[in-house]
C-alpha cells in the first residue's frame, strides 16, 4: 500500500503540474515550467517484495527546492529560476485548491521533479 500511495501522490501532483504548465507556458517570457515525472507501480509476483515503483532516472545535480521539515536551508530555492518556479507552483496549487492542498518536497534535477509530497487539510 505504501508503493500505491507514493504513485498516487506523485501522479496527482503531476496532474496539477500539467494544468499549471498549460496556464504558465503561454505567458510571455515565462519560459520552462517545472515537470513532475511520472512514477509507475510494478508488480513482481516472484519477488519477496512483490511491488515496487519505477521512474525515469534523473541525471545531474539533485536539488531540494522545498522541503517539509524546514531544517535544511537551500539557497537554490530562492536564487535559481527552477527554485523560484517551484515556489510559484506551490503557491498556485494552494490557491487553485482554495488552500486545501499543498505540493511539498519539490526536488529533482533542473525543472524535472520527483519524490514530491502533498499536504492536505483533510486527514488520510
Amino acid at each position: 500500500s505504501v508503493c500505491l500511495q507514493e504513485c498516487y501522490v506523485q501522479n496527482t501532483a503531476r496532474e496539477y503540474a500539467k494544468i499549471y504548465a498549460a496556464e504558465a507556458e503561454p505567458l510571455e517570457g515565462f519560459g520552462e515550467v517545472p515537470e513532475i515525472i511520472p512514477i509507475f507501480l510494478v508488480h513482481r509476483p516472484a519477488n519477496n517484495i512483490p511491488y515496487a515503483t519505477v521512474e525515469e532516472e534523473l541525471v545531474g545535480e539533485f536539488v531540494k527546492y522545498s522541503i517539509r521539515d524546514g531544517k535544511e536551508i537551500n539557497f537554490l530555492r530562492r536564487d535559481s529560476e527552477a527554485g523560484q518556479k517551484c515556489c510559484t507552483f506551490q503557491h498556485w496549487v494552494y490557491e487553485k485548491t482554495n488552500g486545501s492542498l499543498l505540493v511539498t518536497d519539490l526536488q529533482g534535477v533542473g525543472m524535472k521533479l520527483t519524490d514530491v509530497g502533498i499536504a492536505t487539510l483533510a486527514k488520510g
